[in-house]
């Protein structure tokens, strides 16, 4: 599984030393502000996927994780599940057969089907060989990209991210207080 972690580079015991707040208000705030960061960063890797390869976001955002952050462990995750590696042709927009294949959306897939299995699955197809049997679901493979977009993300924006809505959050539990 890829995944994106959100640490903070000093230890928050560091931190105490320069704010003038608590330690349990320290330890709240980079807990709200990880936890905002990493949904941050699903919503940029889900976006910046989608758009670079022209597909819905709704399909791009099923398969990535988010893992929360609490109090008791400091560490928030966004991550990629066993399914979001793959789409199924069928997601991508409104199906028609036609001549020479079957198209989805603005995607032309020659030497495919529509088809239903005795099961209820409705998807785009296409056969491995010359044979009737056994046939394929047509998918797009997205796993490299989110990849490069997730590395990207983790080389410094995300951290800057973090640190904005840390010293935002810090700042509302101080003025709270």
């Amino acid at each position: 599984m890829l995944t994106l972690q959100i640490n903070p580079s000093p230890n928050l015991s560091e931190w105490s030393g320069s704010f003038t707040s608590t330690e349990k208000q320290l330890k709240v705030a980079a807990t709200r502000a990880l936890n905002k960061t990493a949904r941050w960063a699903r919503t940029q890797v889900a976006s910046k996927t989608a758009k670079e390869l022209s597909i819905k976001v709704g399909a791009v955002r099923e398969g990535l994780i988010l893992i929360r952050a609490k109090q008791s462990n400091p560490q928030s995750v966004v991550g990629l599940s066993q399914q979001s590696g793959v789409i199924k042709a069928k997601q991508l927009g409104s199906v028609s057969q036609n001549s020479t294949g079957v198209r989805v959306g603005r995607r032309q897939f020659d030497h495919a089907f529509l088809a239903a299995m005795p099961n209820g699955h409705q998807g785009v197809f296409r056969r491995r060989g010359k044979a009737r049997l056994p046939i394929q679901e047509v998918q797009i493979v997205i796993t490299g990209k989110m990849q490069e977009i997730m590395e990207d993300l983790s080389n410094g924006p995300a951290l800057k991210q973090f640190e904005t809505i840390f010293d935002r959050e810090l700042r509302y539990l101080l003025r709270a207080a």
